[in-house]
């Protein structure tokens, strides 16, 4: 166990490439339960260095700060083999607050503070992971300089600031512990674009003040612009390493983060299917003008565009461009400012989330939006509920037309779940299937709806190459056979240029491409937006 004392820095560390440095990792292998997260993974990290680890969605990024910062068991996760080592100290065994008083400090995806806490006690509380107890008293005084807005709203509860005061809170609550480095996963995610810059910002200035930063993020651009150097997840293992610029002009990177040359997925002939319960009328979807404000904020800002009946149209961008925003707009849980939004004949613009559901338009969500405990038949019925006709009364005496609905809708439940390969798991619990599989039922209690037109919400995240295949095949194969129109959001380009007949991109709420998968992956605008690297693929190679 490390003692009180810090442990002092290798000031006179080689490069990182020669196994030396202030944190080293060395052939980690991890897995939750028998699925392997991480396998062989080896990186170091230097004293006062930021270094961006990139990749997908599920290719291991939070994994790995988890296994540095002691909380992989709290996941279900463990560590299977190698080293984790802070200046030569090993930290496997240790337990997350030792490894804090050692200098290992985590801010977790998803602003996780104390909501009813007040910031001044959030800031205390992070004030507990000090090896030392002396200059707990002044600790949060260099964090209100970082953020005079927390010294603002010192005593407020911190559940009622802002996401990305939240944000600003979970930091310097980190910083608090006087961590020597700060594990940062996905401090950008969910906050607005101006935002993200001043985080980007932040973690520049903790950087400067000696602390090493090791920052896991989607946004590839604002990442790159800040790092010293990076690497490249996939699959559990570091795919491709090297400085920031260098990654930044990287083809294979360009490849990853855009899907150039990927050629999409590998689904090989698709069959259509039998359709359940008939072929569709997809309707035209028109987005004209469509702006957006939360307060003086606008989040999408003028966006315009056209997905034609039966297609399937890809909605892309970074983190905080206004993706999900134009999701919730189009099911009706958020009101735009001005602009419309039509459906065939029908204005969607004002209309309550149940009437747009009734015109045809389902979804899925990013995070499954289904309950573990029930079967995967019941959590497909729940997707029927619109459609069913029996009242309350009647279902519960059991009469004579509720049993015959009830039967006919469980029929229907599995026609749809046989279309998506899932009538063998009809009556398992949803929390005993795979994590691919659960995805399906996802997918599947949408199509239960009856849709004319399918929202899709980052449907491959967190699935493995094998997984994205088929849930690509599947897409297929409903559209195909239903003849529906998907809207698709999506992180993984691959999958998104190898679907969608026409890409619409985004970028800090306005829109800033448009048109067929080939000319929006070669955009300078789009390399910009997402890689921070304005010059074109073949301008690179000169």
């Amino acid at each position: 166990m490390l003692s009180d004392e810090r442990v002092s820095p290798d000031r006179e560390a080689g490069p990182t490439h020669a196994g030396t440095g202030l944190l080293c990792v060395r052939d980690l292998q991890a897995s939750y339960g028998g699925v392997r997260a991480l396998r062989g993974v080896s990186l170091t990290i230097s004293d006062g260095e930021i270094v961006a680890v990139l990749g997908s969605n599920g290719a291991g990024k939070s994994t790995l700060l988890r296994a540095v910062s002691g909380t992989l068991a709290l996941q279900g996760g463990r560590i299977d083999g190698g080293r984790i080592e802070l200046a030569g100290h090993s930290l496997i065994g240790l337990d997350p607050a030792e490894i804090a008083r050692a200098g290992v400090v985590q801010v977790p995806e998803g602003r996780r503070i104390f909501a009813e806490l007040t910031v001044e006690e959030n800031l205390r509380a992070g004030a507990f992971g000090r090896a030392r107890r002396d200059g707990r008293a002044n600790a949060a005084e260099p964090v209100f300089e970082l953020f005079p807005r927390l010294h603002e709203r010192r005593r407020q509860q911190a559940g009622l600031l802002s996401g990305g005061e939240q944000q600003m809170l979970a930091i310097g609550r980190a910083l608090m512990a006087s961590p020597r480095v700060l594990l940062l996963d996905e401090p950008s995610l969910g906050l607005a674009p101006r935002l993200v810059d001043k985080i980007g910002e932040t973690i520049r200035r903790i950087n400067s003040d000696g602390i090493a930063v090791v920052l896991v993020e989607q946004n590839a651009a604002m990442a790159l612009q800040i790092a010293d150097r990076a690497v490249v997840f996939d699959v559990g293992q570091i795919a491709l390493e090297g400085t920031a610029s260098e990654l930044a002009a990287s083809d294979d990177v360009h490849e990853r983060y855009l899907g150039l040359g990927a050629g999409g997925p590998q689904v090989g002939e698709v069959e259509p299917l039998t359709p359940v319960t008939g072929r569709r009328q997809a309707q035209a979807l028109t987005v004209s003008e469509v702006t957006v404000r939360f307060g003086g904020l606008e989040a999408l800002s003028g966006v315009s565009l056209n997905v034609e009946a039966g297609s399937t149209h890809a909605l892309i961008g970074p983190n905080g461009a206004g993706k999900s925003t134009l999701l919730n707009v189009l099911t009706g849980v958020y009101t735009a400012a001005s602009g419309s939004v039509r459906y065939g004949d029908a204005v969607l613009t004002g209309l309550r989330p149940s009437r747009i559901a009734a015109l045809g338009i389902s979804r899925t969500f990013q995070n499954l939006a289904l309950s573990p405990t029930s079967s995967v038949a019941d959590n497909l019925l729940l997707g029927r509920h619109r459609l069913t006709k029996a009242g309350f009364v009647s279902a519960g005496l059991r009469l004579p037309s509720a049993r015959r609905e009830q039967a006919q809708q469980e029929r229907i439940v599995a026609g749809i779940a046989a279309l998506l390969d899932l009538d063998s798991q009809l009556d398992h619990p949803l929390g005993s299937l795979a994590y691919g599989d659960r995805k399906r039922v996802e997918l599947a209690r949408a199509l239960c709806a009856e849709p004319t037109l399918l929202l899709l919400d980052e449907p491959v995240a967190g699935m493995n190459a094998e997984e994205s295949q088929r849930m690509a095949r599947t897409i297929i194969q409903v559209r195909e056979t239903l003849g529906i129109s998907v809207v698709l959001v999506e992180h993984d380009m691959a999958f998104v240029m190898g679907l969608a007949d026409r890409v619409t991109v985004l970028d800090f709420g306005r829109r800033i491409a448009d048109g067929e998968p080939d000319e929006v992956q070669r955009d300078p605008e789009v390399l910009r937006a997402y890689l921070g690297f304005e010059e074109s693929q073949e301008e690179s190679q000169t």
